[in-house]
């Protein structure tokens, strides 16, 4: 199931017969000619926070939708120090994880060292395993954009000098146990719910 998410709200795609009971928020063969409206919508009904998109075949209707949008592509990573704990960033108010814009020629693995390495004031990372990628929509004046982050983990000294990237917003970071890693999931952006939760594969 692919998951696209705007603000707190996400959109599930789903194959017909998928849609868990009791769920109202459901558009059959949504017209993704109209997707602009259609996310305008969603965003202006402030009771809907789970929404499905159904067809038949849901990673066809997500292809579909995903050739539609403008694509910002974006990077990061989920850094574990030999302590198995995970580094979080306190940006703007919510916990996060560090992450950012792919620049220019850049792949996709250095932009996620390069950011972790900017917002966290790490010298030391190394790559790890490339994970899923995940997916929200924002806008920029009155078209919609979709962003989509690569994440990977990454590997770094536990004993390292940590320095937040004041310019972005960014005015904590911390080590989180792996026993504290379902209370911190509570505390991300609900997109980094499921990255949260990879994590704790890693480290539990």
């Amino acid at each position: 199931m692919y998951k696209v998410f705007l603000r707190d709200k996400v959109i599930n795609f789903v194959d017909a017969g998928s849609v868990p009971a009791g769920i109202q928020s459901v558009h059959i063969d949504p017209p993704l000619r109209d997707i602009q409206q259609i996310l305008a919508g969603i965003d202006a009904n402030e009771t809907e926070t789970d929404i499905y998109f159904v067809a038949d075949d849901a990673e066809k209707l997500f292809i579909h939708f995903y050739t539609r949008m403008r694509i910002m592509a974006a990077a990061g990573g989920i850094v574990i120090n030999e302590n198995n704990e995970v580094l979080f960033i306190f940006r703007r108010g919510r916990w996060d994880l560090p992450k950012g814009k792919i620049d220019g020629d850049e792949t996709e693995e250095q932009a996620a060292i390069r950011e972790v390495i900017e917002e966290t004031g790490l010298q030391q990372v190394s790559l790890g395993q490339r994970l899923s990628s995940t997916y929200h929509v924002y806008t920029i004046g009155k078209e919609w954009i979709l962003k989509e982050t690569h994440w990977f983990i990454m590997n770094a000294p536990g004993n390292s000098t940590l320095l937040p990237q004041a310019e972005e917003g960014i005015t904590e970071i911390k080590w989180v146990a792996p026993r504290d890693l379902e209370a911190m999931s509570k505390l991300v952006y609900r997109s980094l719910q499921d990255v949260v939760a990879v994590a704790e594969d890693f480290v539990l």
